[in-house]
């Protein structure tokens, strides 16, 4: 495993990645009703490169047998998250308490009314207060749901898999050693089936899934109204990421039998859905056009708005200019990021991604503190 107390093979499907210690910046939120800012439309793919499961509880994708989808909440969901870690914001939750207090779900708002300010993320992706009478921003960006657009396998006949659902649960300090870092999970490149179960597990622990296999391609449409230019450029970096990362890991997070530090060239990859730590999940999102407008409110007047979508190389230019100064950042967040999404086939940690045993569980729960497993660093 992953932790230098321990000889089973295998990775440990997750680790950590810190959180930045800079304080959360607020200001005041834009809304739906004026005019300012920056609004548009990016038309995506999203393209399974390992098997994908959005379910809905059942082991099935969601959407009818024929006609699969992924909910823009998902999507929307997923994309949050990373832009969470980047944006340096805080939690949208009141009930996710297992953070850091610099990042509490309170800390992403301050003062009322005029004086109302929010963090970067609450104000594009939406906040919502803890409390009935707690003041909501409804957020400026939206997510379509993702139609499918072509598979290698028709979906009534999607392959199914046998897996363990478990995970370790946040009590469990050897997995959640720190409540100032977030948990990504591990690329499997190349996958094409789940991880099954290791060692002996019953069968009320385990289910049937039917992930989209790989090859599998969605198309959505994401949509931002009245956004301020930092708040675009962190969302369209944490939509299309990096197309050409290195990553330097050292032998510490490598493991034993590594005594020089092992560099990995690749794009940077998102993981969406349900089973990511058993190899599921990875995807290829690809803007495919973008519609920017800086005037939005030219499309009410005499003559309507005459903003043609870029495509091809002007929206590859768009799109650089966008995210460079998230491509420039070497802070360490960015280069624990950089090292949980490249997707390199030659990954060496990509081989066996599996929990520990059952067995391993019981003993390291009553280890003293001292002698328990520790999960490796991440770089």
């Amino acid at each position: 495993m992953s932790h230098v107390r321990h000889d089973e093979p295998g990775w440990n499907p997750y680790r950590w990645v810190e959180i930045s210690a800079s304080p959360v910046s607020l200001a005041a939120p834009a809304y739906h009703h004026r005019f300012e800012g920056l609004s548009g439309r990016f038309e995506c793919t999203l393209e399974a490169l390992t098997p994908l499961l959005v379910g809905r509880g059942d082991g099935r994708f969601f959407g009818a047998p024929d006609h699969p989808a992924i909910p823009g909440t998902s999507l929307k969901g997923a994309i949050r998250a990373l832009a969470e870690l980047v944006g340096n914001a805080a939690v949208p939750s009141a009930r996710m308490d297992a953070v850091d207090p610099a990042h509490r779900h309170d800390r992403a708002s301050q003062g009322a009314g005029s004086s109302w300010k929010l963090d970067i993320v609450a104000r594009a992706f939406g906040y919502m207060g803890a409390g009935r009478e707690a003041a909501c921003h409804a957020g400026l960006i939206r997510f379509g749901d993702a139609a499918l657009a072509s598979t290698p396998v028709p979906p009534p006949r999607w392959p199914g898999f046998q897996v363990a659902p478990g995970r370790p649960k946040p009590e469990h300090q050897t997995f959640y050693p720190t409540n100032s870092a977030r948990k990504l999970y591990h690329h499997k490149t190349g996958a094409a089936e789940l991880t099954p179960p290791g060692g002996e597990i019953r069968d009320t622990y385990l289910k049937t899934v039917f992930p989209a296999p790989v090859g599998t391609t969605f198309r959505f449409i994401a949509d931002f109204h009245n956004l301020r230019l930092e708040e675009l450029m962190l969302f369209t970096y944490c939509l299309v990421l990096e197309e050409d990362v290195t990553v330097t890991l050292g032998p510490s997070a490598l493991g034993p039998g590594f005594l020089e530090p092992v560099t990995l060239r690749g794009p940077l990859r998102h993981k969406i859905g349900g089973c990511k730590g058993l190899g599921g999940g990875s995807a290829r999102l690809r803007v495919e056009r973008l519609t920017l407008r800086t005037d939005p409110a030219a499309r009410y007047r005499a003559g309507g708005d005459r903003v043609e979508p870029l495509e091809g190389a002007p929206l590859l230019e768009k799109l650089a200019g966008l995210t460079a100064p998230f491509v420039s950042r070497s802070a360490r967040t960015m280069l624990q990021l950089r090292a949980m999404l490249v997707y390199d086939p030659s990954d060496p940690r990509t081989r066996d991604l599996n929990y520990p045993s059952y067995d391993w569980f019981q003993t390291d729960r009553e280890l003293p503190d001292a002698e328990k497993g520790r999960i490796k660093p991440t770089i």
